[in-house]
């Protein structure tokens, strides 16, 4: 089916008056931006109402053009079952392109379409709004049935956030959702694109916008999906050049506030001159005599050359710095088969 839209729309719009048309083309976008009913009507000196009333006649007339020419009433009917083969709902850029290559007509502009459809009276436009992108539908219980369906898995996945987050279950959750909504995953996915509230972050992971680890906001909140999805100890030089290059917004990361945020933040620790490393990676802070003294608290006496080793685990400490906190007497003492335990305090 090849189709010029351009041409289609220009000769639906030949019979109407200058005035009509002007209308037309203005409400619409047709020719340059789309013009409120206050715009035109501040232009051609007409009332908002008056403005509205002449775009509702002209619509009518270009209708009853449109019924003179099979194969555009054909085209508006191929578009209806296509929209309702994926559950009555489609989102408009996706519907845009697909449009294009139905018509075969890559030239048609997102505004020509929509007053296509506008004309058809068949499938109606959803405009964007805080909760919904702009969609495409052929009847209202396709929106409620996407909004009921997209409000349980927000409960299911919101249930099941940290699985989702490290095991990879997403495609078992959509599978218990559409098994008992009987419907096919590609429909559900389908409901699921037009909605805001979820997204999937530059790593992949699908999730919820209100979650950090999907759309972190914050300094601190990029620093610790940085830290770890890298999963080993970062320079703060280095975490805040992963934010810049990822790029979740427009903002971009300085040096030295990645830095303050990871002082303040009790999620880091310091594992070595300006590394940092997540606490839940198993690091713990503290000083090389603290953490000496921790190592011998988990495991008893230990060689030095084994508390070298459990200590290098957890900070980026040279092994000079352990061997002289390790022969600090005050803390530490050396048994005679050489091995180390803590001096009991008194």
């Amino acid at each position: 089916m090849s189709k010029d839209l351009k041409q289609i729309i220009q000769n639906l719009l030949k019979d109407l008056s200058p005035r009509q048309k002007e209308i037309l083309e203005g409400r619409f976008g047709l020719k340059e931006g789309k013009m409120t009913l206050a715009s035109l009507g501040e232009k051609l000196g007409l009332t908002r109402e008056r403005i509205r009333q002449i775009e509702n006649g002209a619509i009518a007339e270009v209708r009853k053009e449109m019924l003179k020419d099979k194969e555009i009433e054909n085209l508006s009917k191929v578009s209806v079952n296509f929209i309702k083969n994926l559950g009555g709902i489609h989102k408009e850029d996706i519907f845009v392109n697909d449009f294009k290559g139905l018509v075969n007509d890559q030239s048609a502009s997102p505004e020509q379409i929509r007053f296509l459809f506008e004309v058809f009276g068949s499938i109606s436009y959803q405009p964007e709004d805080d909760d919904f992108r702009a969609f495409y539908y052929t009847d209202k219980r396709a929106i409620k049935r996407a909004n009921t369906l997209s409000n349980k898995f927000t409960t299911l996945i919101s249930k099941k956030k940290e699985e989702l987050m490290t095991k990879n279950i997403l495609g078992s959750l959509i599978q218990k959702i559409i098994k008992s909504a009987k419907i096919s995953e590609f429909v559900f996915l389908n409901y699921l694109s037009i909605s805001k509230k979820f997204r999937v972050n530059p790593y992949g992971d699908f999730g919820l916008v209100n979650w950090e680890e999907i759309l972190p906001k914050t300094m601190r909140a990029k620093a610790f999906l940085v830290a770890k999805k890298a999963g080993k100890p970062l320079h703060f030089k280095e975490i805040a050049e992963l934010i810049n290059k990822i790029s979740f917004d427009n903002k971009k990361a300085h040096y030295q506030t990645v830095h303050n945020e990871l002082i303040k933040d009790p999620r880091f620790v310091l594992v070595g001159r300006g590394m940092y490393s997540l606490a839940e990676f198993g690091y713990q802070p503290g000083t090389a005599k603290e953490v000496i003294s921790s190592v011998l608290k988990k495991h008893g006496p230990l060689p030095s050359k084994e508390i070298i080793d459990l200590v290098k685990q957890q900070r980026f400490l040279k092994e000079n710095t352990i061997i002289i906190n390790l022969n600090n007497k005050k803390y530490f003492r050396k048994l005679n088969d050489g091995r180390y335990h803590l001096v009991e305090k008194a």
